[in-house]
């Protein structure tokens, strides 16, 4: 099978995985990512990233979003990232609660010809402004590991498709993969400083009552300063 047949397959199941989730509640949103990057060196970098995610069939804000960090490239596959993350969540009171969160990376990428894909591991503490279910705990710990798959049809035009899964280290009440994304879209290089993607994903929760899927159209424009 060649790589475009490969993506295309791929991404007719990421476009139809949430129809397993049938008769559980569904949310149709809308992801907008403004992202910039700064180099300091061949191998340290800066970044900044806004996000906003908007719920009810995009009728509300759910969630936004401030992450700034810094990556070190080891080589030409290796590469380590620290990031801090301040957000504020919707909710049932229609109110914004804060929330913060500090995570790290480590990513091995590696390509071949147009093929290209990255492997991320990803270790995520968060801290909410109160305590969870009543157990005393206000923190939540997480091992999030994704995997994105990218092919490059020419400079312009790189579709790819994506999966992460979140498996809990430390939650009051969660023990196994509790929840999993799925992607598929493009991005679109206009030079070697600015590029914008565009993509469709499901989110679709395991392992607990009240599962709920989300479906979004995303939309993200990156610049290297």
């Amino acid at each position: 099978m060649s790589t475009e047949k490969l993506l295309i397959a791929l991404s007719v199941l990421v476009l139809a995985g949430g129809k397993v989730c049938r008769g559980q509640q569904e949310d149709f949103q809308g992801i907008v990512s403004l992202g910039l990057e700064k180099k300091i060196s061949s191998s340290v970098s800066l970044s900044l990233l806004n996000e906003e995610r908007w719920n009810q069939n995009l009728s509300e804000l759910g969630y936004a979003f401030l992450d700034g960090g810094i990556n070190y490239r080891i080589d030409r596959h290796w590469t380590l990232g620290v990031n801090y993350r301040y957000m504020l969540l919707r909710n049932l009171d229609n109110e914004y609660n804060g929330r913060q969160t500090l995570y790290g990376d480590v990513a091995y990428s590696k390509g071949v010809k147009r093929l290209s894909f990255t492997l991320r591991a990803r270790l995520q503490n968060a801290w909410y402004p109160l305590v969870l279910n009543e157990t005393k705990q206000n923190s939540v710990l997480y091992n999030r590991d994704k995997l994105t798959l990218r092919y490059r049809v020419n400079y312009y035009f790189v579709p790819f498709i994506n999966g992460e899964i979140f498996i809990p280290v430390n939650h009051p009440t969660h023990e196994k993969i509790d929840r999993y994304r799925a992607a598929a879209g493009f991005y679109y290089n206009f030079n070697d400083f600015f590029k914008a993607e565009v993509y469709y994903q499901v989110a679709h929760e395991l392992n607990q009552s009240n599962k709920k899927t989300n479906y979004a159209i995303g939309l993200g424009c990156f610049y290297e300063l």
